[in-house]
């Protein structure tokens, strides 16, 4: 049976890997050999330098894609004219910051070449293409794209690289979203300005694919070189990617600026701080009060969009703005229409709807949110409780489960989990609060007396503090008992067995060391603090159980505070060790049910606590499985919440 195109793209690029491995350093010349045949007859690749007018030399010889013709000669040309240049490949055996740096230079040089003054017709356009092909990296896929990023300040957005390949680790591109959609398919880079005038995103993507690595290279420039020339019939990204996953990881977003250069998203702009609440519509309805569109401002770099939401058309809404500089253009979504981006801000586009309610027999009407915006807690993602339990793991999620079914199987659990986390927090600071101040007034004298051999305590803590203890109990309980025992089960994490008594916990763990080793012995030192917590609580429910009162004694002429014990510990250090306990079973818990429900080729990395962001705290990121990057695994530490 003859192999598909997608097996037989495979074995090239094990082949390439097989020649870097064998200590060659040939392997430019060798990846121009295996690129010739499937470019022919449209395209040559090889050695060769640029020449502009007149002959005059512009670049001397590289690795270039060029245009070709049907009737091929053996011999290669010394020196193509620039606009026959169609991309160019910068090949090295490993790759580091040192040759990054000179193949994003390479490139820029080639995409600087002047081409056939043509703009983009029907889909087509002359824009070359810049890859950096290495066999293998000195870095993982993520942390290169780091130095990616700061090689992008250094270059104008026409310049960069369009890829990064390396073959033994995965592929570095760029995907396309429209504003209000989901992320879409590759994005080629513009060359030039003037034409990137829509609300879009342009996101770097990270995909980790093994062996295909080089069937998603090769179908990258093929869809390239497809649009460079519309004569061509290249191989599909489909065809040479049959039934090969494409889940990739979005490390970084950037966005056309009023002078149609990518640069960073802003972070007011970013969904997760809260952009989206700025879109809310405004109803189109008729005189009745029929609904019959919505229509939208969209606040971008340099301006804003007009989305239409429903069968009106957007280009009235235009007319009404008056007059501008730049036309607006259109393009239509499956839910209406969106425009270019326009030099207006929101003032200009409520002027326009007010002209619009006076001059049409139609009315606007802000929309009224059905959701309403609550305040959750006095701390933001700089908080490690706030950056890691709540975003970081509602970030996670998003990646690992797909439906809705399995979102409300997970997030209904896990609401009680946070918000019963909130509260044992708030409680243990609150028992140490109360402490450390009764300590504090009794070693000063305050509100004690010394009669004698008596000790007289004016202002006693037992009821608040024996409030406060069983309250962190209950809360506790509600955290592991009722919340995470569902949490997990939503995750396809089977250990009921961890709650229930200790012959179904030696078997329910005994059967996890087959399937689960790792969460089997975090499971295994975990019940060792969990008993701790389910015996005093057992005590308090069913034994009449209640935390002992303070004791106080006198030495040298004073009152000394005697804190009462839990366990053999003091109540403050017992609250502080199952708090911290606790919040690390619910993290590490939920990460690894999470991780072990991604994409195959998607994992998760642990941040080293000294490189995560002050502003966002988060413990974990997603990052693909073959990258190079560390995947973390579950495993029992002592170390409190806050420090790890």
């Amino acid at each position: 049976m003859a192999a598909s195109l997608t097996e037989t793209i495979r074995d090239l690029g094990k082949s390439l890997s097989e020649h870097c491995l064998d200590g060659r350093d040939d392997f430019p010349r060798r990846l121009c050999e295996v690129l010739e045949p499937q470019l022919r007859p449209d395209f040559r690749i090889g050695f060769v330098g640029v020449t502009g007018e007149a002959g005059a030399i512009l670049m001397e010889p590289t690795l270039l894609i060029y245009t070709g013709s049907s009737v091929m000669t053996e011999d290669s040309p010394k020196y193509v004219a620039s606009e026959r240049v169609a991309g160019v490949i910068y090949a090295v055996r490993t790759l580091n910051d040192a040759s990054l740096a000179e193949g994003y230079k390479l490139i820029g040089q080639v995409k600087a070449l002047p081409g056939p003054d043509t703009d983009s017709v029907a889909g087509w356009h002359h824009i070359p293409i810049g890859m950096i092909v290495a066999c293998d990296s000195e870095r993982p896929l993520e942390e290169l794209t780091d130095s990616i990023a700061t090689f992008n300040t250094q270059f104008p957005s026409t310049r960069w690289a369009d890829a990064v390949s390396v073959l033994s680790r995965g592929l570095i591109n760029h995907a396309v979203q429209f504003e209000g959609h989901k992320i879409g398919g590759d994005f080629i880079l513009p060359n030039k300005t003037g034409a990137m005038q829509f609300a879009m995103y342009v996101h770097v993507m990270v995909a980790s694919l093994g062996s295909y690595t080089f069937n998603r290279t090769c179908g990258l420039l093929f869809m390239h070189l497809g649009c460079f020339s519309k004569k061509t019939v290249l191989p599909t990204n489909e065809m040479v990617m049959q039934g090969v996953s494409r889940v990739a990881v979005n490390v970084r977003a950037y966005m056309f600026d009023a002078m149609d250069y990518l640069v960073p998203v802003p972070e007011e702009m970013r969904q997760d701080r809260g952009y989206g609440l700025q879109l809310m519509p405004y109803r189109i309805e008729s005189q009745q009060g029929k609904l019959l569109s919505r229509v939208q401002f969209v606040p971008w770099l340099g301006g804003a969009a007009i989305r239409v939401y429903g069968d009106l058309p957007l280009m009235p809404f235009a007319l009404f703005l008056g007059k501008m500089d730049r036309p607006p253009q259109q393009m239509n979504t499956p839910e209406g229409a969106i425009s270019s981006i326009l030099p207006i801000n929101r003032t200009q586009f409520e002027l326009m709807l007010a002209r619009f309610n006076r001059q049409s027999n139609m009315v606007s009407k802000r929309e009224q949110p059905s959701w309403t915006v609550t305040k959750m807690a006095d701390e933001g993602t700089s908080s490690p409780f706030m950056a890691r339990l709540f975003l970081n793991i509602l970030d996670l999620r998003k990646s690992a489960l797909q439906s809705k079914a399995e979102l409300d199987a997970f997030d209904k659990p896990y609401e009680l989990v946070l918000m019963s986390s909130f509260t044992v927090r708030d409680l243990a600071r609150e028992i140490n609060d109360l402490i450390a101040d009764h300590r504090s007034k009794v070693e000063g004298g305050i509100g004690v007396r010394i009669e004698g051999r008596l000790v007289h305590v004016d202002e006693p803590i037992d009821k608040e503090l024996r409030r406060l203890v069983e309250s962190f109990l209950n809360s506790s309980n509600r955290v592991m008992l009722t919340g995470m025992k569902e949490a997990a089960k939503a995750l396809a994490l089977d250990i009921t067995f961890f709650f229930k008594k200790e012959s179904t916990f030696t078997n329910g763990i005994t059967a996890l060391d087959g399937s689960d080793p790792n969460l089997a012995a975090y499971c295994r030192k975990a019940r060792i603090w969990a008993d701790m917590l389910n015996s005093v609580r057992n005590d308090m429910e069913h034994n009449f159980w209640s935390l002992p009162r303070v004791q106080y004694k006198i030495e040298q002429g004073r009152v000394v505070m005697i804190e009462p014990e839990i366990m053999g510990r003091p109540v403050s250090n017992f609250t502080n060790f199952v708090k911290d306990r606790m919040l690390c079973f619910v993290e590490e818990i939920c990460a690894h049910g999470l991780q072990g429900r991604m994409p195959e080729t998607i994992s998760v990395t642990e941040i080293p606590v000294q490189k995560r962001a002050v502003e966002r705290a988060e413990r974990f990121r997603l990052c693909t499985s073959g990258g190079g990057m560390p995947l973390w695994k579950i495993d029992y530490h002592e170390t409190t919440f806050d420090e790890k």
